[in-house]
């Protein structure tokens, strides 16, 4: 701050004037301190002099006031509210309604379940419409009639006084796996006067199952590879202190499963166990397969109780059910097969067949001295033609080797790795093959250093699908028919002959066969015929309709033609009927059969006393 010499030396020369005067009397000049709302003069060298500090002591005292007020008027407020909801006036309170259920804790499966219920009004005004309902678990059963399924208890309890309680006793058949939680959902509603509230309280009761009188455990691979066989093992058991009589487990089977076989017989998805003495037990194995995708989980539900009636395995009760989960994964070496170079399906009778069989390593390590085998069976192989340029056939089991022996590639398989081995062999003549005839072809890997199993196998099955011999001929002296006309045939002259289709099926039943084909312009159809023909004019085609041939029996049918030959034909044996083509539908294989006709000339070798010259136009 800026000092003043001159204003320092006036004020000590004034104070040293008033110090010395011996005619200055000294006085009491001190004056009381300022009142603090007064503002002190700025200094003479033009200091600003401090505020004064607001006088807050009245504000602070009036806030403290209205907080004080304000805090007592909220707790008066809660309290007149707390007292009006719970002990004034005749509100009504889905809070003031006690329900009550006694009954245990836990339960044996399949034992009859006593239940006490109890609802107390404490609303100081009366109910009306009481409404109780309890929702039980799926299964329960209704106590006085264990076959009739008891889902719900509904009861409309009328009008409650205020204080009064109304009490109900229930009894059910309940059922559960062994320690699953059963929960029961209570819902009560009323009404009361003057209102269209409905007000609605729901609570719950617990209670665990201790056991069941008749219980399944199931043991099944936790994951498996697509369509190779696998067994799931059931145990049925009785826990009752008496014997259960007509005993049953239904299955539920995931889609794409196969059952090959099971040790008891497997009738509308239900195995019949009949009577099991306390404590006895039931194996059931089931064989299988499984179809789907990599990774995909399919469930196997299994549920033990008793039928019906001895005759009907229905069931009645339902004790337990059982799930499994089966994952499906990839199998070490995924191996496909392949005929005449399409994917196995179906093959044909008196033919060589050619066999390609596909291999990789899926894993993310080597599979060392890794082996694929396929053995084949059926009665249509000809066992004697088999034949492989990269592999070993073990004629002892029909069985078809490829290893490190014949491919040194197979000591040690790299990740991703693959390979194909090649084989032929030869089907039976149609005559040699029982109808409806199949062939199986068994394929299995393996190796050594593999974490995930040393083996992996799978079956492919080969439908042999039906032949037909397919024939079309011309009788002019011989036949069904009547012929007229000049033999040989005359330039000009009309001359009329039997045309007869033949189709022999060499194996299983054929369904729709049908015959067509098409008339030469000088040629015509004289609509005599045996079996179901038609003509059409304008396409000129002949269709004979087959229909059904069973296995290994033959069709045959004729129709009658005309033709005047032409000068342009003599020397010639003009053609009758176009080529002739069969068609069906194989029952068995299920793929459509086909075959053909050459077409028929006036040359009628069938004749009795033919020569060639009787064909050819005069």
């Amino acid at each position: 701050m800026t000092t003043h010499p001159e204003d320092d030396i006036g004020f000590l020369e004034e104070a040293k004037k008033r110090l010395y005067d011996p005619n200055n009397k000294i006085e009491d000049v001190r004056k009381p301190f300022p009142e603090p709302m007064k503002q002190q003069p700025p200094h003479s060298w033009g200091d600003t002099a401090p505020l004064a500090r607001p006088a807050t002591k009245k504000k602070m005292h009036f806030a403290g006031i209205f907080f004080t007020l304000a805090f007592l008027f909220f707790v008066a407020s809660v309290g007149i509210a707390g007292y009006f909801l719970y002990f004034g006036g005749n509100a009504v309170s889905v809070n003031k309604i006690a329900i009550d259920i006694q009954g245990p804790t836990t339960i044996a499966g399949g034992d009859t379940v006593p239940l006490s219920l109890t609802i107390t009004n404490k609303n100081s005004t009366t109910i009306q419409n009481a409404t109780v309902e309890i929702t039980f678990p799926d299964g329960t059963r209704d106590a006085a009639d264990a076959t009739k399924s008891y889902p719900r208890y509904t009861e409309n309890l009328g009008t409650i006084a205020s204080g009064a309680s109304v009490t109900r006793s229930i009894k059910v058949v309940m059922f559960g796996g062994e320690g699953a939680p059963l929960n029961l959902p209570v819902s009560f509603s009323f009404e009361t006067d003057n209102s269209n509230t409905v007000f609605v309280k729901k609570t719950s009761f617990a209670l665990a199952v201790s056991s069941t009188p008749l219980s399944v455990s199931v043991d099944a691979p936790t994951q498996i590879v697509s369509d190779e066989p696998f067994i799931l093992t059931l145990i049925a058991r009785s826990n009752a202190t008496t014997k259960m009589d007509n005993v049953v487990l239904t299955t539920a089977l995931p889609f794409g499963f196969s059952v090959a076989s099971s040790s008891l017989p497997l009738v509308d998805s239900s195995f019949l166990i009949g009577t099991l003495q306390p404590g006895a037990s039931k194996k059931i194995i089931i064989a299988g397969s499984l179809k789907g995708q990599e990774n995909e989980q399919q469930a196997f539900h299994f549920t033990i109780g008793t039928g019906k009636t001895e005759n009907d395995q229905t069931l009645a009760v339902s004790y337990m059910t059982q799930d499994t989960l089966v994952t499906i994964g990839a199998p070490f070496i995924s191996t496909t097969i392949s005929i005449n170079g399409n994917p196995a399906s179906t093959i044909t009778s008196g033919s060589v067949q050619s066999v390609s069989v596909s291999y990789a390593n899926t894993l993310s390590t080597s599979v060392a001295n890794t082996e694929v085998d396929v053995s084949i069976s059926g009665a249509a192989v000809d066992y004697d033609s088999i034949k492989t340029s990269n592999g070993f056939y073990r004629s002892g089991d029909h069985t078809i080797v490829f290893s490190k022996d014949t491919d040194p590639s197979l000591a040690s398989l790299a990740p991703g790795a693959s390979g194909i081995g090649t084989f032929t062999f030869s089907t039976l003549a149609p005559e040699s093959v029982p109808a409806s005839s199949s062939i199986t072809f068994s394929i299995s890997a393996s190796g050594s250093g593999v974490q995930s199993g040393s083996t992996h196998a799978k079956t492919e099955t080969v439908k042999v699908a039906t032949v037909v011999t397919f024939s079309s001929s011309a009788l002019h002296s011989s036949g069904q028919f009547g012929n007229s006309g000049p033999i040989p045939p005359h330039a000009g002259s009309p001359t009329t002959y039997t045309i007869v289709w033949n189709a022999q099926n060499k194996g299983s039943a054929i369904a729709g066969g049908a015959v067509s084909a098409v008339l030469p312009s000088y040629v015509s159809y004289t609509g005599v015929a045996s079996g179901g023909f038609s003509f059409d004019k304008g396409s000129r085609t002949v269709t004979w309709n087959v229909g059904d041939i069973s296995q290994k029996s033959t069709a045959q049918g004729s129709f009658q033609v005309s033709i005047t030959p032409s000068t342009s034909q003599k020397g010639s044996a003009p053609k009758l009927v176009g080529q002739a083509s069969f068609s069906g539908y194989d029952r068995f294989a299920g793929v459509q059969i086909s075959a053909l006709a050459d077409p028929v000339t006036t040359e009628t070798p069938q004749d009795p006393g033919y020569t060639s010259a009787n064909g050819t136009v005069q």
